[in-house]
């Protein structure tokens, strides 16, 4: 392997950014232009570094990467080499095994009160970056939040101007008071953030999304938001509540892999080929 691709990795790991690792693993025919091994490394934002052969193919193996990025799940593809009129014709064909990675996940919790606590050990627990904000010294301070990565104080709306902001940031608010929260919300609604969760009454919630609309926040920024955030579990308690945020976080996360359950969609194409008997009755 380039070692060059390697420290690519590295520092692209460290930085907290997604990429994709695309290898050839198979390589028949001898007009293919690189061999079993070759690699390249993919961006979320679409820069290549190294080559797994060049052309139309090496193209839709960057789509695929970009794909396999967003989605958080490997693929297996295959490319031939024999081209079409017009096209380049070398023979042969390869298999390619793509890798994607994921940056570091951030999450960013607006209000440092009984819920955070909770929430942002369980953010530690499921290895994101931790970040509480809050306006109140006696709250958003190390020694209430030892584990976390940041604590800071301060105004929230300047405050999160601060903080970058991407696809891997997920922003949960939870502050003392609804004047705060909807700062919050108005502040980080346009952002590309994957995730932002209010805590709120279904009374609260159409309250601020009509005032959203006031303010032209489009139709997608609007769906973006989980307002009353979390899933409904029946929480009580600050640590129940915190597990229905949590939960609802691993769900947007692990989406592309919701209802993939391969046992059951192989007993589905075995009904289909009438490899079983439906009408078995024991």
């Amino acid at each position: 392997m380039d070692h060059d691709l390697l420290i690519k990795a590295l520092e692209a790991t460290q930085k907290g950014q997604s990429f994709a690792f695309a290898t050839l693993i198979e390589a028949t025919g001898k007009g293919t232009p690189r061999k079993a091994g070759a690699k390249m490394i993919v961006f979320n934002d679409g820069t290549v570094y190294g080559s797994i052969g060049g052309g139309r193919n090496e193209m839709a193996a960057q789509r695929e990467c970009l794909k396999c990025i967003k989605t958080g799940k490997p693929s297996r593809v295959t490319y031939k080499y024999f081209g079409k009129k017009g096209q380049s014709i070398c023979g042969g064909q390869i298999e390619v095994f793509i890798e994607p990675f994921a940056g570091q996940r951030h999450l960013v919790i607006c209000g440092a009160g009984h819920i955070a606590l909770p929430l942002s050990v369980i953010g530690k627990m499921l290895n994101y970056k931790v970040s509480v904000l809050d306006d109140r010294k006696e709250f958003a301070n190390k020694k209430r939040f030892p584990h976390v990565d940041k604590t800071i104080c301060g105004e929230y709306a300047r405050e999160l101007k601060k903080i970058p902001i991407d696809h891997n940031t997920f922003i949960m608010i939870v502050t003392p008071g609804n004047a705060y929260d909807f700062i919050c919300l108005k502040t980080v609604v346009k952002t590309p953030s994957s995730y932002i969760g209010v805590i709120s009454s279904k009374a609260k919630r159409i309250k601020f999304l009509n005032k959203l609309k006031k303010l032209d926040v489009s139709a997608d920024d609007l769906r973006k938001i989980h307002i009353p955030a979390g899933i409904d579990i029946g929480a009580q308690t600050p640590e129940e509540i915190a597990i229905s945020i949590s939960s609802e976080i691993i769900k947007i996360n692990n989406k592309f892999f919701l209802g993939t359950d391969k046992f059951n969609e192989k007993l589905s194409q075995q009904n289909k080929e009438g490899v079983l008997n439906v009408k078995d009755k024991r």
